[in-house]
């Protein structure tokens, strides 16, 4: 594994899930049924664009800072021999990007001067944030998995880690995953899931290759053997009912919508789940399924666009998509920038 290698799975994550974002946010707020009078009977299938370009959501906006704001931790601690846990520099890059949505933190960025996501003008403006984040972040507090900041089980923890799975993050992906989602949602259906994708996005880069549905059987037994709760078994038993019916002849939407709906962090990935398995080769058919249902369909779109584009890498995603997308140069920097990490610290590997 070279260079390239790393950085084609890690750009197809990050790309991935923009796509599966950008598909969704034009249909997030919207039943099936309008969906449907919109776009006709097999829901949303194109990217939508406006003034030349598909706009991406929060959720993408919170994905890239946290890829840079795990990088920058990397680098400090290997350049400059300081560190701290990688949570508490994605901590710092959140504060920045809850400075990009009219936010005022109570505990001001170390960092911010050196953010070049900063200096993005879409990055700046507000793409129907969380609640949850906003408030979470504007407290002055950084929640954690053991000293949670509310009770909050929504999406916005898992829609944003793919980034800690690129590399080991001094630990596990999947504690660390948690961590940092726990940095606001402090429900445990809403930081395990986001800890099962990242150890799922890092199973598909540095394990050999094999069946995506035993990744994720790999993935689901290690969260049940970590986090012994009653909400960690019954989104356990929620996986195993996408796998399930990703096996049957059900209609994707009838299926997705039988998971739920996406507004929490359990549903999401168990709809993201879905998709993926039952559109393994197709990444088009999965992040379409992934997106045309009842529900938060930008976060269940980004999700699935994370495992899928892990899975196969950029040169697989669809390039007149690609081509439609606003910030493509941005993402692919930030691919580049963890790709290089990882190969410049073997340790991460």
């Amino acid at each position: 594994m070279d260079q390239q290698y790393f950085y084609d799975k890690i750009a197809g994550s990050l790309m991935g899930g923009a796509l599966g974002d950008a598909l969704g946010y034009e249909v997030e707020f919207e039943s099936w049924d309008d969906i449907r009078r919109r776009f006709g009977e097999g829901g949303i299938r194109e990217l939508v664009t406006r003034e030349g370009k598909t706009r991406i959501s929060d959720d993408t906006q919170m994905t890239l800072f946290t890829n840079e704001g795990m990088v920058f931790g990397y680098w400090r601690a290997t350049q400059r021999g300081v560190g701290a846990p990688v949570e508490s520099y994605v901590y710092q890059a959140y504060l920045c990007w809850y400075m990009t949505q009219g936010g005022r933190p109570r505990e001001e960025s170390l960092w911010a001067p050196v953010s070049d996501l900063l200096k993005v003008p879409e990055l700046n403006a507000r793409r129907a944030p969380g609640n949850t984040c906003l408030s979470a972040l504007g407290s002055g507090k950084m929640g954690g998995v053991d000293e949670p900041i509310n009770d909050s089980k929504g999406c916005g923890g898992v829609m944003r880690v793919a980034p800690l799975g690129f590399m080991k993050c001094w630990g596990k992906p999947l504690e660390t995953g948690a961590e940092v989602a726990a940095i606001t949602h402090g429900h445990p259906g809403g930081w395990a899931p986001a800890g099962m994708l990242s150890d799922i996005v890092y199973r598909l880069i540095y394990e050999p290759p094999q069946p995506l549905e035993d990744v994720v059987l790999a993935s689901l037994q290690a969260v049940e053997e970590r986090w012994d709760y009653p909400t960690v078994r019954s989104f356990a038993d929620m996986v195993r009912s996408a796998i399930r019916l990703s096996h049957t002849d059900t209609p994707d939407v009838e299926a997705i919508h039988a998971l739920g709906g996406g507004w929490v962090g359990d549903e999401a990935l168990a709809i993201a789940i879905y998709s993926c398995l039952k559109h393994p080769d197709d990444i088009r058919a999965g992040l379409i399924s992934a997106v045309n249902h009842s529900g938060d369909s930008d976060s269940t779109g980004a999700i699935a666009g994370n495992i899928l584009g892990a899975l196969h890498g950029l040169k697989a995603l669809p390039a007149d998509w690609i081509e439609r997308l606003e910030l493509t140069d941005v993402i692919l920097e930030q691919a580049q920038n963890a790709a290089r990490t990882v190969m410049d610290s073997p340790h991460l590997l």
